[in-house]
C-alpha cells in the first residue's frame, strides 16, 4: 500500500490531484498558505479579524472556482493575486465609509452636534460619580475633598484626623479602583482630576 505524502506535493501537483477529486490535496494547499495570507493581509490592514476573514474568503472563493479554473493554474500565484485584490477593496470600503461618516457630520447642524457632545459628556461624568460612590467610605472621603474641594494632601489629613501617608495610600486606592471601573480612556482619567465633574 502507497502512503501518499501529500507535504512533498507542489502546488501544481497538489491542484492537479484536487481537481481529479482528492480533497486532502485541497486542505494541504489550505494548510500550506493560510497562515502566509493571514500574516499579509494583517500587515496591510493592521486589523486581525478583518486580516483572516479576508484569507478565508479567499480560500473560499479558490474552492467555489475550481471547476472553471484552468489546469495550469498555480495556487499560489491565484491566492495572493485573489488577496490582493480583497485588501484593496477592504480599504477602498473603509474610505466610502469614512467619507459617508463625513458628509454625515459636516450635514449636521452646529447647534445640534453641541448638543450631542454635552448629552454625551453629561453621561460620562453622571457615570464617573456613581463610580466614585461605590468607593470604602474614608477612600471616597479622601478622593472627593482632594479632588471636588481641592483640598492638598496635609489639608485633607488635619481634616479627617489622619497621616498624610494614609492620605495618599487612599488616594492611591481610590485612583486604582476607579481605573480598574472605568478602564484606561484617558480622557476619563483626566476628568478624574477635573474638579468640574464633581460638581
Amino acid at each position: 500500500m502507497v502512503i501518499v505524502q501529500y507535504a512533498d506535493y507542489s502546488d501544481p501537483e497538489l491542484f492537479a490531484l484536487w481537481q481529479q477529486g482528492d480533497e486532502k490535496a485541497f486542505n494541504t494547499i489550505y494548510e500550506r498558505h493560510f497562515i502566509r495570507l493571514v500574516n499579509i493581509a494583517y500587515k496591510k490592514t493592521g486589523n486581525a479579524a478583518a486580516a483572516e476573514e479576508l484569507a478565508q474568503d479567499v480560500f473560499l472563493s479558490f474552492y467555489r472556482q475550481m471547476p472553471a479554473l484552468r489546469a495550469d493554474t498555480v495556487p499560489e500565484n491565484y491566492l495572493f493575486i485573489a488577496l490582493k485584490n480583497r485588501i484593496f477593496n477592504y480599504h477602498r470600503q473603509l474610505l466610502q465609509q469614512l467619507r459617508k461618516e463625513q458628509a454625515l457630520w459636516k450635514d449636521t447642524p452646529f447647534q445640534t452636534r453641541e448638543v450631542n457632545l454635552q448629552l454625551e459628556l453629561k453621561e460620562l461624568q453622571t457615570y464617573i460619580k456613581a463610580r466614585i460612590q461605590e468607593l470604602p467610605p474614608q477612600c471616597r472621603a479622601v478622593f472627593l475633598l482632594s479632588r471636588e474641594a481641592q483640598l492638598s494632601n496635609k489639608e485633607v489629613a488635619e481634616r479627617l484626623n489622619i497621616s498624610v501617608n494614609t492620605v495618599e495610600q487612599h488616594m492611591r486606592k481610590a485612583l486604582r479602583i476607579l481605573r480598574a471601573s472605568l478602564g484606561n480612556d484617558v480622557a476619563l482619567l483626566l476628568m478624574l482630576t477635573a474638579s468640574s465633574t464633581l460638581q
